[in-house]
């Protein structure tokens, strides 16, 4: 097999991860600034020119921050929907080059394919996306509201999930965000809990699985040792004690994750 997942930045701050399958190299997310990126894409030994893709799920600040401005200082082409390019104020114009993204549509980029599916989260069309190349499936669902039955059904059989699991119910409700942003969060259209994240490891972990990478930590509202504890105990239920079990850094690159 031919794969590596390198988390560069994961949370409120920013989000970013390099999926390389095949050779094909793919930036998921752009959330950092595109100096910002290209810093952490070369720490990691991997040159901006050399990216392929830019893949964006939302266009929400945090993962899209840096898209426009590398791809066209890298010269590497923009894949997201429509909605998304048209919230973030921009269009093909302004990237150096752009290919529509659209759920429930499998795109075909030679070595890889990506199936794009819709989830729950406060933007205009929120994507999770398999990456699939060199029988290999990649599952990454971040900014999730809540687990639909769409996203369980979309996750299933992947060999690496990098999943969501934002905040612990109980730091939350007695944290210092004020109460409008507490319901935001734990809403339907907000954010995974440690809890939710498990459930949803629960339904969709399979034999194939041995990585999972949590992701989207809240800096207040969770602790990395309450995350990996919640999904080991959900894995365990499953009899998938061996299945190797990470949190994705908040300001720096994560040792990557290869097969």
């Amino acid at each position: 097999m031919g794969l590596r997942i390198v988390p560069l930045a994961s949370g409120s701050n920013g989000n970013s991860t390099l999926v390389e399958i095949g050779g094909t190299r793919l930036l998921v997310d752009a959330g950092l600034s595109a100096k910002a990126l290209g810093v952490a894409l070369e720490s990691v030994g991997v040159a901006p020119g050399s990216i392929d893709w830019i893949v964006l799920s939302h266009e929400h600040h945090d993962h899209a921050r840096g898209a426009v401005r590398f791809s066209r200082k890298h010269n590497v082409p923009l894949i997201c929907s429509w909605p998304t390019l048209d919230a973030m104020e921009a269009s093909p114009a302004h990237v150096a080059s752009w290919q529509p993204l659209e759920p429930g549509r499998v795109l075909d980029l030679g070595k890889v394919t990506i199936d794009p599916f819709s989830i729950p989260h406060d933007a205009v069309d929120p994507l999770g996306f398999v990456f699939e190349g060199e029988g290999i499936r990649v599952g990454v669902a971040t900014d999730v509201g809540h687990a639909t039955a769409r996203v369980v059904e979309h996750l299933q059989d992947c060999h690496v999930l990098l999943v969501e699991s934002n905040h612990d119910d109980d730091m939350l409700r007695d944290g210092p965000y004020p109460w409008h942003l507490k319901e935001r969060v734990r809403g339907r259209l907000g954010h995974l809990s440690n809890y939710e994240a498990a459930w949803l490891l629960e339904q969709v972990v399979g034999d194939n699985c041995c990585n999972v990478l949590l992701g989207h930590l809240s800096e207040q509202n969770n602790t990395p040792e309450l995350a990996v504890e919640s999904a080991r105990k959900a894995l365990a239920r499953g009899g998938r004690d061996s299945i190797e079990v990470r949190v994705a850094e908040r300001r720096r690159p994560s040792p990557a994750v290869e097969l």
